[in-house]
């Protein structure tokens, strides 16, 4: 069952669930004069960003070197909504088993009087939806879909379906597969884009016997037939689907089912046309037709039917 505190790693023994460690707590709690102040070996640089129950710091590593990004929780928020909470302890407790070069690494956790620490890699070049946009923007001055390079889509693509099959091996679903959750780094000779993912508050190791999860999560624009309907699901084909609708974008520029509230517009049609699998190319694209058949093989409504990631990476356009 989903609600089993017990989880099942790819070596067939049983994980519990991840609790964190209750070291002697730092002084410094109040989080808007952090800067230039230590917490642990890190000293924190500048503020990143802000979130619904935490802000995320810039922060040197004093010891060995280097950058890295640290989440701080508010534990008296958090308490006050357990969900939050078993996020948070989901998500570093698959973190800790992972590792993995496409992956947001875990550095470590710490906890102060008020506070939650969790310190991650940083990764510089910023989310996917940022570079996509940016991509797409560039395209547009140029002419429509005059420019585009399949060949970095196709190479970032392929980057995604390798990790996500990694994490399936492992029998890791993420559930939250989305531009805002993958990030992008520059390699520092060749100044070519690469991915990581990153935000396993959802993602959850799985029972290979017994797959089957009902939990209704994840962002709506890239939620599977199956989640919409409130259907149990295999994580597995739920995160495929994600990949599809995140190919898509990375062809095109924008998600392929959104709704529009200054139409009047609800959720529910939303919801509709995810059900109704429907992709719609712009006209006048200048896609292959090789790309569009992994989108169009990825985003079938029924889940038997979908195309698996073992199949995708055969189709002829990462093979060609």
């Amino acid at each position: 069952m989903e609600d089993d505190p017990e989880y099942y790693c790819n070596n067939g023994n049983i994980v519990r669930e991840f609790k964190f460690p209750s070291p002697a707590p730092t002084p410094y709690d109040d989080v808007d004069n952090l800067l230039g102040k230590h917490i642990w070996k890190f000293r924190i640089k500048e503020l990143l960003g802000v979130g619904a129950f935490s802000k995320v710091f810039l922060a040197h590593n004093m010891e060995e070197g280097g950058l890295f990004a640290v989440k701080m929780i508010n534990k008296e928020r958090m308490y006050q909504d357990l969900r939050v909470k078993s996020s948070i302890e989901r998500e570093v407790g698959v973190l800790k088993f992972l590792n993995h070069d496409r992956i947001v690494q875990l550095e470590a956790t710490m906890e102060t009087e008020q506070h939650l620490c969790i310190v991650l890699e940083y990764i510089q070049g910023g989310e996917l939806f940022d570079f996509v946009q940016h991509m797409h923007n560039d395209i547009h001055q140029v002419g429509i879909q005059s420019n585009i390079d399949e060949l970095l889509i196709k190479r970032l693509a392929l980057e995604l379906i390798q990790v996500v099959l990694w994490l399936h091996e492992h029998n890791i679903v993420h559930r939250d597969l989305k531009l805002e959750n993958i990030l992008v780094y520059f390699d520092e000779q060749t100044g070519d884009p690469h991915i990581k993912v990153t935000d396993f508050g959802l993602a959850r190791i799985v029972n290979p016997q017994e797959p089957k999860l009902t939990t209704r999560c994840g962002s709506e624009e890239y939620a599977a037939p199956e989640i919409v309907q409130s259907l149990g699901y295999d994580g597995r084909l739920t995160d495929t689907w994600s990949i599809g609708i995140i190919v898509f974008a990375l062809l095109v520029g924008y998600l392929p089912f959104t709704y529009d509230v200054s139409k009047g517009e609800k959720i529910s049609h939303l919801f509709h046309r995810i059900v109704m699998a429907q992709v719609k190319w712009p006209q006048n694209d200048n896609i292959s037709l090789e790309a569009k058949e992994v989108v169009e093989q990825i985003l079938v409504r029924n889940p038997d039917k979908r195309a698996r990631l073992q199949q995708v990476v055969l189709l002829p356009w990462f093979t060609t």
